[in-house]
């Protein structure tokens, strides 16, 4: 009987679990569901799951990394202390503080993801894979968006195509269409299970996603980084004994001349004086330069608390001062830090430390794999910090499975070296 409940409730958490991809991914807008419904449900599941998890995770509190409670609690007190300061300041009310939280309690997840692991690859290989399904739907259904709209000029999916709000243009004549929040942690993914089993579908499941981030997606800021980062892995798999920064060098200086090298750097400088359409360079100089001067008189030091634009005192700090709008998710990390302040060093870094960590630790042939997974990820968090934050709500859900794995492994290390000691 104990059996049958303990399976039932491990059913009911991986359904919830993947009902949460789902929702991240955005599956549903093809139902006219829009992104706000999207996030909302998301987080109402997520808190759900949490809850259901708690006797559960104290019950398993010795098979899971003492890191990950340490950083769970820690991150859980930081989002805590930051939406009570900004309740104050801008006097939320329940509904905004909702809104407000909603992006890091979807980070809270990667517990209940430890917990489906269950310290077993085999089940963390079904999982991922699972995981990697729904976000592969969810790239068709956009992917034919897309291409419908673009060269058959019919308006399919239209909550798809116009997933935030408004059309997104790359320029006159191209739409782009974002690739979920769960898109890059997926490349290096499918580029990790490929190495590993040698399986020929998670090649032609990286393939789809790389033209989708290249040709629908389009973002710069995605693509160069996750060329690199994968390239990084590939080159480490095959030499696992080069030195870390030697590597980062060869591929850092083969990649800039591959990828057009004087070209690309002309066009960045170039891009100083693109037009808002496209928030080129100057237009981030601008965001960045507002946002940093809001800092002054030591706010640098605890941030301005959690910002949201649901609330009128809040948007009137994020729209800027200007006529024209301007948008704190475009300064990566910056985002962040004005927001969490010093704190926000501690949240990135936490991230990074137990990475290096685990490549330091991770030296024999048995994780070579893993290993070169993580110096992808720790290379592209690196890379794209200045643009692309990862807490951001566009980005925060891919924590869930980043984390669970850096704590899934930290785990299995520090067991094998009681083992051994």
């Amino acid at each position: 009987m104990e059996a049958n409940v303990r399976r039932i409730r491990i059913e009911l958490v991986e359904l919830l679990y993947y009902i949460s991809v789902a929702l991240s991914v955005g599956l549903f807008l093809f139902l006219n569901v829009s992104l706000f419904v999207h996030r909302n449900l998301l987080t109402v599941v997520s808190i759900t799951t949490l809850i259901l998890m708690i006797p559960t995770l104290l019950l398993n509190i010795r098979n899971i990394s003492r890191s990950a409670f340490f950083f769970g609690i820690t991150f859980l007190s930081c989002v805590l202390y930051q939406i009570i300061r900004a309740t104050n300041t801008y006097f939320y009310s329940s509904i905004e503080i909702f809104y407000a939280i909603r992006q890091y309690t979807w980070v809270l997840l990667f517990f209940v993801l430890i917990y489906l692991f269950a310290n077993d690859e085999k089940k963390m290989k079904r999982i991922l894979d699972n995981t990697l399904s729904i976000l592969s739907v969810s790239l068709l259904l956009r992917f034919f968006s897309w291409f419908s709209f673009t060269f058959l000029k019919a308006n399919l999916f239209p909550n798809i195509l116009m997933e935030f709000g408004k059309l997104w243009y790359r320029n006159e004549t191209s739409i782009r269409v974002d690739g979920t929040p769960l898109i890059s942690i997926a490349m290096f993914l499918t580029f990790y299970l490929f190495l590993k089993y040698r399986d020929k579908k998670y090649l032609y499941t990286l393939m789809f996603m790389l033209l989708f981030a290249i040709f629908v997606n389009q973002t710069r800021m995605l693509i160069f980084p996750q060329i690199f980062s994968m390239i990084l892995m590939y080159v480490y798999h095959k030499f696992p004994y080069m030195p870390l920064y030697l590597l980062f060098v060869i591929v850092g200086i083969s990649c800039f001349f591959f990828l057009g090298g004087s070209e690309w750097f002309k066009n960045w400088i170039d891009a100083f004086n693109n037009g808002t359409s496209d928030m080129g360079l100057g237009y981030r100089y601008w965001e960045l330069k507002y946002y940093l001067g809001l800092l002054t008189d030591y706010r640098w030091i605890n941030g301005l608390g959690i910002l949201t634009s649901s609330n009128p005192n809040s948007y009137f700090i994020l729209f800027g001062p200007g006529r024209v709008q301007m948008y704190l998710d475009d300064l990566g990390f910056i985002e962040l830090f004005v927001q969490f302040g010093l704190l926000a060093i501690f949240l990135y870094g936490y991230l990074l430390y137990m990475l290096t960590k685990l490549i330091r630790r991770m030296k024999t042939k048995q994780y070579i794999y893993e290993r070169s997974l993580f110096i992808g990820l720790m290379a592209n968090i690196l890379i794209t910090a200045p643009s692309l934050n990862i807490f951001g709500s566009q980005r925060s859900y891919s924590l869930v499975i980043i984390l669970a794995m850096v704590f899934f492994y930290d785990y299995q290390l520090k067991r094998k070296d009681n083992k051994n000691g």
